[in-house]
């Protein structure tokens, strides 16, 4: 057996980690009092973090309540959603370029005011639809204006030795975000109405905004490079037309003119956006980094990854409520240890990615999450919550593994100065991803549904057969009662059966969808990923120890 190391050589050692930990720092020109308050900056761009990720996943619970108080139309309710995702996702590159040429504390504290003050309004003087799609686009501005500051200062006050594993912690509440902002708002709508989910996110605004005041040092782009304001309108309407399009295609169809609307925007705005970067002297987004495969292969990690989650929390908060028959508060809580293996893994990555390299961490991520899909496809009516609970744990486990890795590596191919426009890629590939999961997963799920049900639907009156027909969420709460009342508890219980499994069967077919997208990034990864050496050759390094010390 080998005896453990004396007391007096761990403090040696600790204290040698220390001073090259240091001394990396001050090469990379981090002062000693930004170095001392580190961690304290991290909780607070954390706490940022989840200002933006709150307000993007509490709504969809508020959303009835608000709709009887303020007599909201049905396309009223359609832009309160959706208006805040266009906005943020649209402008996440013009921000992040701001914020490295201005100052990107300086961009993060606006953008908390803006989002602090939207929120405000909203909670406590908005008193029709409009003037909740007014505030709903101004949180949307503020975050966009915060979340790439926070990756960009993360960057920039860590030495390298140690920025993984705080990027680790960032991913890891991007990731539970989504879910304890329904927690959250499960928890303060069963003791309030709906204007509680706008006051929680003033309060924790607020906090950050102190937080930032506090602790966090200004930094911005020291070569000065100018901001690419042309390619910032050209990326702004690209991405505007492209999330408006994933987001409004399967539910209206590609024929209507807002949506044809948005495809021409999606093409132009991006086709000349390409153009202009490669003929800029200071581009929004250098398209030499795809030539590095690091960049590329953990741009499309980061998509699936995102995919993956918004879209099985999409699914999963209807499998709890219309299938499983729980309430909204217990829908909300039993939503949270799903992600409990991303607290606990997403720290542990970098450790994993040292050893193995990216190619086999991330990788071996998108294969679990592959294969936790495919355990996802095995759900039917009478399944228990531990099945459920189960599969989607396998997914988040692939996802911890996947996201730290590639969110690291998307910043690291990108220069110090430029930090924000490593941030805005990778913040806009998330949120293409999630938008993406949800239209995509939720368009296949629908055409299941709708085609099992028809059959179903032929004996009914029109408008109850229309209503069936329109969703799963329709069929149980309006039609199957009607049926009972009209034809007796025996048909309404046929129907509602029938109606479960045709919706049960369009699941299945969307979670093979998504194990069969993972399974081919997982594919495309360990075929174009660059091996250990040669990805510590990439980065401009001797070895990944010198990217995360074990």
């Amino acid at each position: 057996m080998t005896a453990s190391a004396p007391p007096a050589d761990k403090a040696a050692k600790a204290a040698d980690k220390r001073q090259r930990d240091w001394a990396e720092a001050e090469a990379e020109g981090i002062d000693a009092a930004t170095y001392g308050r580190r961690w304290w900056i991290l909780i607070a761009m954390c706490t940022s973090l989840l200002v933006v990720m709150l307000a993007n996943s509490s709504l969809n619970l508020a959303l009835p309540g608000m709709t009887a108080d303020l007599g909201i139309t049905t396309l009223q309710q359609t832009w309160v959603v959706d208006l805040y995702a266009l906005i943020f996702a649209s402008l996440l590159f013009t921000a992040g370029a701001v914020g490295d040429r201005y100052g990107r504390k300086k961009l993060l504290q606006i953008g908390l005011v803006v989002f602090t003050a939207a929120s405000a309004y909203a909670g406590f003087v908005a008193g029709d639809g409009g003037e909740l799609i007014f505030a709903r686009g101004l949180m949307g501005l503020g975050a966009a204006l915060v979340m790439p500051s926070t990756l960009s200062i993360i960057n920039t006050v860590f030495p390298r030795g140690q920025r993984a594993f705080a990027i680790a912690i960032w991913t890891g509440i991007a990731g539970i975000g989504t879910a304890l902002g329904s927690v959250l708002s499960g928890f303060m709508l069963e003791i309030w109405d709906w204007r509680s989910t706008f006051v929680f996110s003033v309060a924790i605004g607020v906090v950050a905004y102190l937080a930032n005041h506090l602790l966090s040092p200004e930094s911005r782009d020291e070569k000065h490079s100018p901001v690419d304001w042309l390619g910032g309108v050209l990326s702004t309407v690209g991405i505007l037309g492209l999330v408006y399009v994933i987001i409004e295609a399967p539910s209206h169809g590609l024929g209507e003119i807002d949506i044809l609307v948005g495809i021409a925007a999606a093409l132009l705005g991006l086709g000349l956006f390409i153009w202009w970067q490669t003929r800029t002297d200071h581009p929004m987004l250098d398209l030499k980094l795809f030539r590095n495969p690091l960049f590329t292969i953990s741009s499309i990690a980061c998509t699936v990854a995102f995919f993956a989650l918004m879209g099985a929390f999409f699914l999963m908060a209807q499998l709890f409520q219309l299938v499983l028959g729980y309430g909204t508060l217990k829908s909300s809580l039993l939503t949270l240890p799903i992600m409990l293996p991303m607290m606990v893994l997403a720290p542990a990555a970098p450790k994993i990615w040292a050893r193995l390299g990216a190619k086999v961490t991330i990788g071996i991520g998108l294969a679990v999450i592959a294969v936790g899909f495919v355990l996802c496809s095995t759900w039917r009516t009478d399944s228990s919550y531990w099945h459920i609970l189960g599969s989607l744990i396998v997914v988040v486990c692939g996802m911890a593994l996947a996201m730290t890795p590639a969110t690291n590596l998307i910043l690291a191919a990108v220069p110090k100065n430029r930090s924000g426009m490593g941030s805005a890629m990778n913040d806009t590939v998330r949120e293409l991803g999630g938008a993406l999961g949800i239209a995509v997963l939720g368009a296949v799920i629908s055409a299941g549904y709708s085609n099992g049900v028809t059959d179903a639907t032929a004996q009914l009156p029109p408008e109850l057969a229309e209503a069936a027909e329109g969703s799963l969420a329709t069929a149980v709460m309006g039609v199957a009662p009607a049926l009972e009342q009209a034809a007796g508890p025996a048909v309404a219980a046929q129907f509602l059966d029938t109606a479960l499994a045709s919706w049960m069967s369009g699941l299945t077919s969307a979670m093979l969808v998504a194990a069969v997208l993972a399974a081919l990034a997982a594919v495309g990864t360990f075929i174009a990923m660059p091996g250990k050496e040669k990805e510590a050759e990439l980065l401009h390094l001797h070895t990944l120890d010198e990217v995360i010390h074990a």
